[in-house]
């Protein structure tokens, strides 16, 4: 169930103000008197306040707007359709990095299919920068596209501009279909493309990183952000005002997830490649970032079988699905927020994109 300050308000006049008083109450540590979070009282109100104790537990690679030097000009709210006069946290993160489309780049008869790179909740393209780099050094015909205010608007609103990005990829490049890496969210809003928006016939591999195919908890959309128990109504408030529409529709039995869940979560001819850390505390449980028999596929452990019984028939035409804990391919500790940028995460990407290819070969 999604819960707006203002919908908790209306239901019962004092909730919205209970909801701010139990969430400061939690927050405060008389230890860390002075800090950002507690201590002091602070003009702000409790949600800014948390904002600015965040930007290092949301994101590894991002700040907030109010965290830059005064002497530096803020930017104004990226891809904002209309006025949002109080749009969430996440939304007014910014990201270093660079990651540009070479919109005059063209497929190769070894590589025929772009790779459209997706990035997460309170994210931006700009995670996939040394990604970019190393696919394109392979001759790889790479795109990354920004969408949804950092990923916080609704789902199928951001599905439908990722949708009409990979048109105008397609159409450009000649291409007849693509290949797409997803983290978190970006995982879903492919399929959610895919399977609801009419995109199956435009994928040839979906890859995906922490993303929440079953969906996740409450406290595991708010990650290490908070530490204290949290009831069910004020994480659900804090996670819409944070992370934004998106947030909820990541939680396990979001109507958005029993969507996805009334029809088959794969489709024909298309090969599914989903991985999950064990150190990840955003997807919750670590199962829920995997698709089909949602079972980890365990190299060395009678590999060839387990492929055959875990996935589909390919020569049926049926969809292959496969899912790893990166652990079990050799990669250490790795947080959810790490996993676009971790260089063994992107080696295994690269090489996962290179074996959908000689599949491709072999029924050609």
């Amino acid at each position: 169930m999604e819960l707006e300050l203002d919908e908790l308000a209306e239901v019962d006049p004092p909730a919205g103000t209970a909801v701010e008083k139990e969430l400061a109450e939690e927050l405060y540590d008389p230890s860390n008197a002075g800090d950002v979070i507690g201590g002091a009282p602070d003009s702000r109100g409790w949600l800014s306040r948390l904002g600015s104790g965040m930007a290092s537990g949301i994101s590894s690679t991002g700040r907030f707007l109010w965290d830059i030097p005064s002497r530096v000009s803020r930017p104004q709210m990226p891809q904002l359709r209309g006025a949002i006069p109080d749009p969430p946290l996440g939304a007014r993160q910014v990201s270093p990095g660079y990651a540009d489309d070479l919109w005059q780049a063209r497929p190769t008869i070894d590589r025929p299919y772009p790779v459209i790179l997706i990035h997460g909740t309170i994210s931006s393209k700009n995670v996939w920068q040394n990604l970019v780099l190393r696919l394109r050094e392979d001759d790889f015909v790479v795109f990354s596209p920004d969408y949804g205010v950092h990923g916080t608007q609704d789902i199928p609103t951001s599905a439908q501009d990722i949708g009409a990005y990979i048109e105008q990829v397609l159409a450009a490049t000649g291409a007849e279909a693509v290949d797409i890496v997803g983290h978190s969210q970006g995982g879903l809003l492919a399929r959610y493309w895919i399977n609801e928006l009419g995109g199956e016939d435009y994928v040839h591999h979906l890859i995906t990183l922490g993303t929440p195919h079953q969906g996740t908890t409450l406290l595991g959309m708010l990650g290490s952000m908070l530490t204290t128990d949290m009831s069910q109504r004020v994480a659900a408030a804090t996670i819409r005002r944070v992370f934004g529409a998106a947030g909820m529709q990541q939680v396990i039995g979001s109507p958005l997830l029993e969507t996805l869940a009334a029809s088959p979560e794969t489709r024909n001819h298309i090969r599914y490649t989903c991985y999950a850390t064990r150190n990840d505390a955003t997807v919750v449980p670590h199962e829920n970032a995997f698709l089909g028999d949602r079972k980890p596929l365990i190299p060395g452990d009678d590999e060839g079988e387990r492929l055959a019984d875990s996935t589909s028939d390919g020569d049926s035409g049926e969809a292959i699905v496969t899912n790893y804990f990166l652990q079990d391919l050799g990669v250490s500790k790795c947080k959810h927020e790490e996993l676009p940028t971790n260089p063994d995460v992107q080696d295994i990407v690269h090489l996962a994109l290179l074996d959908g290819l000689e599949e491709h070969d072999t029924e050609v």
